[in-house]
């Protein structure tokens, strides 16, 4: 019934489940000329007050019989919310199944200050006198990229283009000339890196192009900067956003175009709830916009590749580097090999040899390592088994507090050989090594060697990542030392020599993306070489020279890799022929996680059963690679399957179901649609 009072929903900043859904308070009189959708409030809430969001406006009651209470006070005179990032907080509730308040506080920064009306009004800063750079002439596959685009960026089509380009090809310089287009035509521009390391070099090309018309964007700015780079882009004054993860929810209000570089990165994904991906985000994004996308990468992810193959995106490629500049040399290293040769150092003869001569020329090395510490797997130095799960192909853990190998996808279970179960050799180690033990070694071989060091311990400090970089870019160090950090992104033509330590650390990782994330971190790090006048050369050390994943590395050959990779995916129906759908319980004690992950896992397999359900199989429930974190016990199960939207239903039925009983109480859940892994 209609009535002269206005009713506010409110999604109040309680993200806890049971209250997950938007709360009725009657508008006071005083603030009824002045309350929209998307601004915040303050509201009674239990005995407290607390902040909200309101998310919709109605003269008709939606509670009779009830006693409604006042809206206290709004917070800002304007929305700070568009009616488009509503809608796209809306979108990740229900993909991601977290509580829309998480999704709305993604794109309001943390302790923003209060915004005024005066603050929406759009002020143009003057390019601060700086110079701005002279664009480079484009190569003629520059062009033929950009008469593609042109159509669609002019026009606001909700297009995505898959860029293929090879490291060096000049993706950079597609997506600055796209931008162009679009500020032409009055939109604006928005793209994300897969760092925040990135980000200064990318803010720095940038601003020499377009100068103080670009803002920055990523969780490592001080509260003060994001206030600042907020109201920036909320006012319109900088129309091109460059940034991290986080600047998908950038407050642009003309978006015309989203460019993701590096769109393979398992850095886009959010490890906290709400687990959403930056990449999936901005395709909802530009399709609430009515923009185009451009995924650029030299190693496009499958999921992204299959759907260029299908005619969902459009595939544009740059096959060849700027000048015809040839892609560096690979040549693969057998440890197998070094071993029975005697040599027991981290680096192969080859690497040391070839060290030594950049060192004797002056010339710049890059040496890298993808360290996962927790995940030791176990090799055979004789032959270059790698211990795996019969039932799931993906390589087993070592437990050293019980002595075995597990299978964390599956459960599976089995002592810890004493011998290779394939050759017989004693010679079984857990493979594992570090940053710090690469700097001493080279620090041995080559002791007047200037050496840095770029991994989480050396990058700790704030600006640590940018000073690394300029030290080594200056030539004010011979040797850079580091993790996946280093892999990408970095141009300095000094570099002529790349050695992969061991490309085996992340094709044994207990995860069905192993070698898809080799094949990446690989071929990204092996781009650093040889971007200047001399060519470049990469050494790759491994104990399985002859996977497929790292003979295309050899090659550059992406499509050789691609088309073995989906042959294991599609025979094993993981993604991107199916979903998964990731539920993580945890708790304080272990007997408590483990009846609460079975009595779910129990749930599920009857929800399946009565629901008829003949596409869709749960893994697990088993316990989780990282079974014991900061004191909580983990186990995990998931779901897999064709359709999302079947796993998620299926999911929320067993909650429903399980959610009040006492094997659920003393545990939590954590979950994960579309993980980007099982660790």
């Amino acid at each position: 019934m209609g009535t002269d009072k206005l009713y506010a929903e409110v999604v109040v900043d309680v993200a806890v489940h049971r209250v997950d859904r938007p709360f009725t308070y009657v508008v006071p009189v005083r603030y009824r000329e002045q309350v929209q959708p998307g601004m915040r409030v303050k509201v009674p809430f239990g005995r407290r007050q607390e902040k909200g969001y309101i998310v919709g406006l109605s003269h008709n009651c939606p509670v009779a019989g009830m006693e409604i209470k006042e809206i206290e006070d709004i917070v800002d005179e304007v929305p700070v919310i568009s009616s488009e990032l509503l809608a796209l907080a809306r979108w990740m509730a229900a993909y991601y199944l977290c509580p829309l308040v998480e999704a709305l506080n993604c794109i309001v920064p943390a302790r923003l200050r209060r915004i005024k009306r005066k603050d929406l009004e759009e002020r143009k800063e003057e390019g601060n006198g700086e110079p701005l750079q002279l664009p480079p002439v484009l190569t003629p596959p520059q062009e033929e990229v950009l008469a593609v685009l042109r159509p669609s960026l002019r026009e606001g089509r909700k297009e995505v283009f898959l860029l293929h380009g090879v490291t060096g090809s000049g993706k950079t310089e597609v997506y600055l000339r796209a931008i162009e287009e679009v500020l032409a035509v009055g939109r604006q521009a928005l793209v994300l890196v897969p760092e925040i390391s990135l980000t200064p070099q990318m803010v720095e090309r940038f601003k020499n192009r377009f100068g103080s018309r670009v803002a920055v964007w990523h969780s490592a700015l001080s509260q003060k900067e994001r206030n600042d780079e907020w109201l920036r882009i909320f006012s319109g004054r900088a129309d091109i956003v460059v940034g991290a993860r986080s600047a998908v929810f950038a407050p642009l209000r003309k978006p015309g175009l989203i460019v993701i570089d590096e769109e393979h990165e398992n850095t886009y994904k959010q490890e906290e709830s709400p687990r959403y991906h930056a990449r999936e985000v901005a395709l909802m994004r530009a399709k609430l916009a009515q923009c185009p996308v451009i995924l650029g990468s030299a190693t496009p992810s499958l999921e992204s590749f299959r759907r260029a193959e299908t005619g969902e995106y459009h595939l544009l490629s740059l096959p060849a580097r700027v000048d015809n500049r040839p892609l560096p040399r690979v040549e693969i290293v057998d440890l197998r090999e070094e071993l029975k040769e005697g040599n027991r150092s981290v680096f192969s003869r080859l690497l040391q040899k070839e060290m030594a001569e950049r060192l004797r020329r002056g010339e710049q090395i890059i040496l890298f390592l993808n360290r996962r510490g927790f995940s030791t797997f176990v090799v055979c130095r004789e032959c270059g088994l790698v211990m795996k799960c019969r039932r799931c192909d993906v390589s087993l853990t070592y437990h050293a507090g019980v002595n075995e190998l597990r299978c964390h996808y599956c459960g599976l279970r089995v002592a810890n050989p004493d011998s290779c179960p394939q050759c017989g050799s004693r010679y079984i180690r857990y493979f594992g090594t570090g940053t710090q033990k690469i700097e001493e070694e080279v620090k041995r071989l080559f002791p007047w060697a200037r050496v840095l060091r770029m991994d989480v311990d050396t990058t700790s400090r704030r600006g640590a990542h940018e000073k690394i970089i300029n030290l080594f870019r200056e030539g004010k160090a011979d040797i850079l030392i580091g993790t996946q950090m280093i892999a990408k992104g970095l141009d300095i033509p000094a570099v002529t020599l790349v050695g992969v330590v061991s490309a085996d650390t992340v094709l044994n990782l207990p995860d069905f993306r192993a070698a898809e994330r080799t094949f990446q971190l690989v071929t990204q790090v092996a781009g650093r070489a040889g971007r200047g006048k001399i060519p470049g050369q990469v050494v790759v050390q491994s104990y399985n020279p002859d996977h497929y994943a790292i003979q295309a590395v050899r090659n550059h050959d992406y499509h050789s890799f691609y088309r073995r990779e989906m042959e294991y995916r599609q025979r094993m129906k993981y993604p991107p022929f199916t979903h998964l759908l990731r539920v993580v319980v945890l708790g304080r004690k272990e007997e408590q996680v483990v009846r609460g992950a079975q009595f779910l896992g129990a749930e599920l397999r009857l929800q399946m059963e009565q629901a008829g359900v003949t596409g869709v199989s749960l893994l697990g429930p088993a316990p989780a690679p990282l079974q014991k974190l900061k004191d909580t016990y983990r186990w995990q199960m998931a779901l897999k399957g064709p359709e999302p939207e079947e796993l998620r239903w299926l999911l929320r039925r067993a909650l429903d179901v399980v959610k009040e009983a006492r094997e659920m109480a003393p545990v939590g859940l954590q979950i994960d649609m579309d993980p980007m892994g099982m660790i």
